[in-house]
């Protein structure tokens, strides 16, 4: 299909570029590595140079999970397809110059996969059709804890009871799990692709399907939680795949969306494309409307954005542009050599139901009208287009405060070399005379570090975690192990936006301070707060609420998942009811010692701005010391000076025109 704007390699581009000249400026002017907000500057560039745009597919068994993907990716054989399981862990899409794969598997041993990779991975990750109705995963979870059949056997009927799957057919159990070893699970999958441009810089993650009326599986769910350093999620969106051509009020699929639905979290809801899939198929074309209409008023506020695509049509779609074929023969069309049978009699339906439609709709038959129709059909392109947009708008948050501060620090520059310039031109004189000025300040500094601590009144700070208690309190009402994981995830992102917006407040409160002691002082103008709280973080052990793999740790990671999953539970209200008091205990130690962490923080963070001021007074000393050397030549320093402050000038407007350029604003 056309290729669109990439907008997060488009924001890349734009950063590399702003980044590479705000870097050369910095060198020329003999500003230092660490000097003005370079090491914010640098630490927010980076996830724009080298980092992704991730988008996590998330999906029932039949949803259409791998088509999505491989029509997403423009590669139709990339991920297996069809009616047979799939139990790999994980898979990680991200760009390459040439395809590879890397399948990683429970014993440990890698299998590598170069060059032509179309197909090459369904042997090593596809469950045969006939153990479709055994709940795979939970079962290889189990065999890599060690369960041989007998073991698996005696808790089938509390496997049935948490899969909600069929009843378990006790041969078919024992035919799988004789021939199911370590060696054969595919628990990883890494693969790169050369994609084009309108996809380079994302990154795609199947996740493990949820079983046919299960719950979203306990990796996918540590998955959506993982963080990265600035406290941002690691996943960007999640796509949540449903069969639009379902019936959507039944009751079983009405239970279905609200069960995914309670196990996501607020943070998940927030980056949540809910996409209707199959939506060329007669059902949905004839009722679309309603279906929308019926979840929209069934789930509201709690899914964000609701749209629909047809993966396969949208596949066809692609393979068509370019060729010379008319739509209004299809009835002549061959079958493509890399189409399995079952795909191509499902596009030949498509397209003899676009026939009626048009013939129902008295409209001309011919291939642009055919074209039009199965376009809207596939809406795929919307779909990417929506994807596209709510990366732009994700990810100008941080460039818009990334391009301030390099602004900022363009500003200073000339404020610096301006300054400079004035003291050379004034003679040794106007040299010393600044130099005791700097000494002085040293002495108001030492008085601003006693005053400072009155800022930070650790009462008040604990106050702002009061609501942990209450929160905690109120999960002895929640009905179900999994409504208690995603409330601790929930209070965790709580307590971590409650701390970000406590730090912001410390660094607000310092700023305002230091300019009201001295609002021209370029030393104190300089001074990186973000990277001072970065560096006193790491100096302190961070710890919050409770990360969800802690709780997941005690009770279904893989090395004890098995043991708490399946061991010795007497029923699952008492399973419950001891997950709640573990997990409440637990919760409660880590509120207890985030408290003297935070406390931790603050005072490493006070320690640093004042190391971080001693620092600069002696660097600034360094540099009056240093423009004595410049007197001998005073008019050449001058004219260098000049020139620097003409580049950062012509830096910044650079920046301005450049960000214009691109279609951003600060």
């Amino acid at each position: 299909m056309s290729t669109k704007t990439n907008e997060f390699a488009k924001i890349g581009k734009l950063v590399d570029t702003i980044i590479t000249r705000y870097r050369e400026v910095r060198k020329d002017c003999g500003i230092p590595d660490n000097g003005w907000h370079s090491r914010t500057i640098e630490r927010m560039a980076t996830p724009f140079i080298k980092g992704y745009f991730t988008l996590a597919v998330v999906g029932k068994v039949s949803s259409g999970k791998s088509t999505f993907i491989n029509a997403l990716l423009g590669c139709k054989d990339l991920l297996p397809t069809g009616h047979d399981q799939t139990t790999c862990g994980v898979t990680y899409i991200e760009y390459g110059e040439k395809p590879e794969v890397t399948i990683v598997f429970g014993d440990g041993h890698k299998k590598v996969i170069k060059d032509d990779i179309s197909g090459k991975i369904k042997p090593h990750v596809a469950i045969p059709e006939k153990y479709h109705y055994l709940p795979v995963n939970n079962i290889d979870d189990m065999i890599m804890g060690g369960y041989d059949f007998k073991k698996i056997w005696e808790v089938h009927n509390q496997l049935e009871e948490e899969t909600l799957c069929p009843p378990i057919d006790k041969a078919l159990l024992k035919e799988y799990v004789e021939q199911r070893k370590k060696k054969d699970i595919a628990v990883e999958v890494r693969m790169k692709y050369p994609f084009n441009e309108e996809l380079k810089g994302w990154r795609v993650i199947d996740t493990p399907g949820i079983g046919a009326i299960g719950g979203i599986e306990t990796r996918t769910k540590q998955l959506l939680a993982t963080q990265k350093e600035d406290g941002s999620r690691e996943v960007d969106a999640i796509i949540f795949l449903q069969n639009g051509s379902q019936t959507l009020d039944q009751t079983d699929t009405k239970k279905f969306v609200k069960e995914q639905l309670d196990n996501l979290t607020e943070s998940d809801k927030d980056r949540l494309f809910y996409v209707l899939t199959h939506s060329s198929s007669s059902d949905f074309v004839t009722h679309k409307d309603s279906k929308i209409d019926f979840i929209t008023q069934n789930y509201g506020s709690e899914i964000k954005v609701l749209t629909y695509a047809d993966s396969l049509l949208y596949t066809f779609l692609t393979d068509l542009e370019g060729s010379d074929v008319s739509l209004d023969e299809f009835m002549k069309f061959a079958k493509p050599n890399d189409w399995a049978d079952d795909e191509w009699r499902a596009i030949m339906g498509i397209l003899f139901q676009a026939m009626l439609h048009l013939q129902q709709k008295h409209d001309s038959f011919n291939h642009d009208t055919m074209l039009r129709t199965i376009k809207e059909w596939s809406h795929f392109e919307e779909l990417k287009n929506e994807i596209n947009f709510f990366a732009k708008n994700e990810k100008q948050k941080t460039l818009r405060n990334l391009l301030n501060l390099i602004a900022t620090d363009y500003l200073g520059f000339v404020l610096q070399l301006d300054k400079d310039k004035d003291l050379v031109d004034g003679d040794l004189a106007s040299i010393n005379n600044e130099i005791k000025n700097v000494e002085k300040k040293r002495q108001g500094y030492n008085i601003l570090a006693q005053k400072a601590d009155n800022l930070i009144k650790i009462d008040r700070i604990n106050a702002e975690f009061d609501f942990i208690e209450a929160e905690l309190r109120a999960f002895e009402g929640l009905k179900s192990i999994d409504s208690v994981r995603t409330s601790v995830t929930n209070l965790f992102d709580s307590v971590q936006k409650k701390e970000k917006e406590v730090f912001d407040d410390i660094i607000k409160q310092f700023s305002v301070f230091f300019k009201d002691f001295d609002s021209t002082d370029i030393v104190l103008e300089s001074i990186d707060f973000k990277a001072i709280e970065s560096e006193a973080a790491s100096k302190s052990k961070e710890s919050y609420v409770i990360e969800p793999a802690r709780v997941i740790k005690h009770t279904t990671s893989a090395d004890e998942r098995i043991p708490a999953k399946y061991g010795t539970r007497t029923n699952s209200e008492t399973k419950l009811r001891e997950f709640k008091a573990l997990t409440l205990k637990r919760a409660r130690s880590q509120r207890d010692q985030l408290l003297p962490q935070i406390k931790e923080k603050v005072d490493n963070m006070r320690n640093q701005i004042f190391d971080e001021l001693d620092l600069k007074i002696k660097e600034e000393l360094s540099r009056l010391e240093g423009l004595k050397s410049q007197l001998a030549r005073k008019e050449e320093f001058k004219a260098e000076n000049d020139a620097f402050i003409a580049k950062s000038h012509a830096a910044s407007k650079e920046l301005i025109k450049l960000v214009q350029d691109y279609g951003y604003k600060f």
